[in-house]
């Protein structure tokens, strides 16, 4: 399976006051690399809905270990990849780097494939991932 790499400094808006970044700001960027990674696919967002009738693939599941802080200007890369399919759900791992290649994080998603069901309790309900899109990140 291919990685969605992209490289970006920090910035100080990502910042807390000791300079290192404020945790939620990996969540975000974990989230915006997943709709990257799809996309570069041919599965944008809006894709997934019009052609697959996904509502999304919300969280069921995510979490984070730290290694060495991102600080203000530091310039880090990041690689999130789809790491395991299961019926409903999928595994999306994402690795922060360093560019001098010490690790920053490694972080993961797993995520349920959705359908809208105004007969389910919450409006939506978790259906199989089609095959289509699991071909398309062999």
């Amino acid at each position: 399976m291919s990685d969605h790499v992209s490289r970006f400094a920090i910035e100080w808006a990502h910042c807390d006051a000791a300079g290192i970044v404020f945790y939620p700001y990996f969540y975000v960027w974990f989230d915006q690399a997943t709709e990257r990674l799809f996309k570069a696919r041919g599965l944008s967002y809006a894709t997934l809905e019009r052609e697959f009738g996904a509502l999304g693939m919300p969280l069921l599941e995510t979490g984070a270990t730290y290694q060495n802080p991102c600080r203000l200007g530091d310039e880090v890369e990041m690689r999130s990849r789809v790491a395991d399919w299961q019926r409903k759900t999928l595994l999306i791992t994402h690795r922060i780097d360093h560019v001098d290649g010490r690790r920053a994080l490694e972080g993961f998603e797993r995520r349920a494939w959705v359908v809208r069901d105004a007969q389910a309790p919450r409006g939506m309900r978790a259906v199989a991932i089609p095959e289509d899109v699991k071909r398309r990140f062999a």
